[in-house]
């Protein structure tokens, strides 16, 4: 499972690089200046495809790991058709009749997991933990992590529209947003990844 996850992480963040050559190779032009947003654009859509790759690793440990949680994990999580978490009775369980209790873990965390979203680093810290994966140590990943996923939030809820534009040259009704400062957030979710793999 862990080497699916490890393939399915690189073509996806492949493609994120591919987006960011696209740019730098056809889209970006000459000269130094602020490049247009219809330019730029391309970053942005790298952007939500890098959030997009981080929360397919996190979703897929979840998948793999959940199942076989400590039952303090699993009580969180709502029995697969039902809202409530605490009250499980006989009525209940008849409308699954012939499956094993495994069938009824893996269907509940599945469905589960088809309504996540990791928008945050506290989200992410908290997955890790849910799947037993220590996240001790990966504090100096979260910086980076937490703006990468605020700039995507303001880029697929906002339409990355300066909020707060000033009036004068240089100022614009859209964030700027540059290769260098993609690449690293690239670079440092590529090292996380590699490193909660490692622990996975």
């Amino acid at each position: 499972m862990k080497k699916e996850i490890q393939k399915r992480f690189k073509l996806n963040v492949d493609r994120v690089h591919n987006l960011v050559k696209i740019y730098t190779d056809h889209v970006s032009g000459e000269g130094k200046g602020r490049r247009s947003h219809h330019a730029t654009d391309v970053l942005r859509a790298a952007t939500v495809m890098l959030h997009a790759s981080l929360e397919d690793v996190l979703r897929s440990l979840a998948y793999w790991k959940l199942p076989n949680a400590k039952p303090e994990i699993l009580e969180k999580i709502s029995l697969v058709g039902e809202q409530n978490t605490k009250s499980i009775h006989l009525g209940i369980l008849a409308k699954h009749r012939g499956k094993t209790v495994d069938d009824l873990i893996n269907e509940s965390t599945n469905a589960s997991l088809e309504r996540s979203n990791y928008n945050n680093t506290k989200e992410v810290v908290a997955i890790l933990e849910s799947c037993g994966i220590n996240p001790k140590g990966l504090e100096k990943y979260m910086s980076k992590l937490d703006e990468a996923m605020k700039r995507r939030h303001h880029i697929v809820h906002r339409a990355d529209v300066n909020l707060e534009p000033k009036p004068g040259r240089g100022n614009h009704k859209v964030d700027t947003i540059a290769p260098a400062k993609l690449n690293g957030w690239i670079l440092n979710t590529e090292q996380f990844i590699a490193e909660v793999l490692k622990r996975a």
